[in-house]
């Protein structure tokens, strides 16, 4: 499973993607299946950042 997953669309902020960074509870990077936090960055093509939210995962 991945660590980070890239969507290759447009974003609700205007991005051209986004991407979710999987995380374990010490904010580590971890593996999707074991992961219990989340970042979500919406960027623009050149990969500047838009929008950024944390969430938790169940």
């Amino acid at each position: 499973m991945p660590t980070v997953q890239r969507i290759d669309e447009t974003t609700p902020s205007g991005g051209d993607y986004s991407e979710i960074v999987y995380m374990n509870d010490n904010g580590d990077v971890a593996d999707e299946a074991v992961a219990t936090k989340c970042v979500i960055r919406e960027c623009t093509a050149d990969g500047s950042l838009v929008y950024e939210t944390f969430g938790t995962l169940s």
